[in-house]
């Protein structure tokens, strides 16, 4: 558990110890396998989504992009829109309606710092203060945590509420919870114990779930790198029978600020990989629950390229939508590339909140209506 989360749990007083004790004392409606699981996936540092889904015989593109705006080989999605070569894998996905995309996804004159944007789509406010969307949605709706990041990083978006926000990583599943110390021996500080106990609880959460992880399906193979780990790690706990509602994933890299035509390909190429070897895992498992993955950068790229060959830290974007069932392939509408605002960005049309909105609806246990 991250110490932000810990220090948060302080504050949210006894209903949050009463559902970590809830979680690690395997009652039996706790063996009940959630039926729907929400995949969070990070792209971090800005993913172009010009580049990924791309009107790719508009002049206006490639006028905007002379080295960068791609020409050939990009499969046509419809609508005059195509995708990145290095996303060809996912083809197979989009014609079975198990891939789709949100389009010109952003905030109004979006905070062009990475730290600041992601604090943004992590609360699903402008202000970036406050408990993250997801922790709100638990909270607010049946808490039937735990919630847990897959990434070293953690995910802002389940922290600041009551409900247990879980950090697990591959290292950790060497970890035992004897590891930690036990809240009864601390007697003299009632603030340090409750650290303890808070600690102590999540390690049993965690305990719970490491026992429970099923092997990976044969035949599966991962691309190299942190992404393809995660992936994996997320269908050992799909399968388990007890994963949690919410999983969170990211992939880095994307921050292409020069020579972004081959960077943007590689880090593309993984996603695509991890998420062909996502799909082939679950369509392998006899009984697994519903699976939704929502993928989101915290800002696009600027429409037309630097003197560097890259793209700068813009606005709209694409998100990735994934499922067993994807009723729509596109949900919204490219922006205008005759409508830039004063910054040069292309103009969002679909905000965020209108997106977790949607994902949430199918996810038990959470209440969509609290990002009204």
């Amino acid at each position: 558990m991250k110490r932000r989360t810990l220090l948060q749990g302080l504050a949210c007083g006894t209903g949050a110890a009463l559902a970590y004790s809830a979680l690690s004392s395997e009652p039996a409606s706790q063996s009940t396998p959630n039926d729907h699981v929400l995949i969070l996936l990070d792209l971090q540092g800005g993913n172009d989504g010009i580049n990924t889904v791309m009107p790719i015989g508009d002049r206006r593109y490639q006028k905007a992009r002379p080295s960068l705006a791609i020409t050939a080989d990009a499969p046509a999605l419809g609508d005059g829109l195509a995708l990145h070569p290095a996303l060809s894998p996912l083809m197979d996905l989009w014609s079975q309606r198990r891939l789709g995309f949100a389009l010109g996804v952003g905030w109004d004159q979006p905070n062009r710092s990475h730290f600041k944007a992601s604090d943004q789509w992590a609360t699903a406010r402008l202000d970036g203060e406050g408990a993250g969307w997801i922790a709100r949605a638990f909270d607010a709706g049946i808490t039937n945590g735990p919630l847990v990041a897959l990434h070293a990083s953690g995910c802002a978006a389940m922290e600041g509420g009551e409900v247990l926000a879980l950090q697990l990583s591959n290292a950790q599943l060497r970890r035992r919870s004897s590891d930690v110390l036990n809240p009864d021996q601390e007697k003299a500080s009632p603030i340090l114990r409750r650290l303890l106990e808070l600690e102590f609880q999540g390690e049993l959460a965690l305990a719970r779930l490491r026992k429970r992880l099923v092997d990976l399906p044969s035949g599966l193979s991962f691309p190299r790198g942190g992404l393809g780990q995660q992936v994996g790690l997320a269908l050992r706990l799909i399968g388990s029978g007890i994963c949690p509602p919410v999983l969170q994933i990211a992939h880095g890299g994307f921050d292409t600020h020069a020579n972004q035509a081959p960077r943007h390909a590689r880090v593309l190429k993984q996603l695509g990989e991890s998420l062909v070897a996502l799909d082939f895992g679950l369509q392998q498992m006899p009984q697994r629950p519903q699976v939704t993955l929502i993928g989101v950068s915290e800002f696009g790229r600027r429409f037309r390229e630097n003197a560097s060959r890259g793209t700068d830290h813009g606005s709209a974007s694409v998100a990735f939508l994934y499922g067993d069932d994807v009723p729509h392939p596109f949900w919204g509408r490219y922006p205008d590339l005759d409508k830039l605002d004063e910054r040069g960005d292309l103009i969002p049309t679909l905000a965020p909140i209108s997106l977790y909105r949607r994902v949430l609806r199918d996810v038990r246990g959470a209440d969509p209506k609290v990002l009204l």
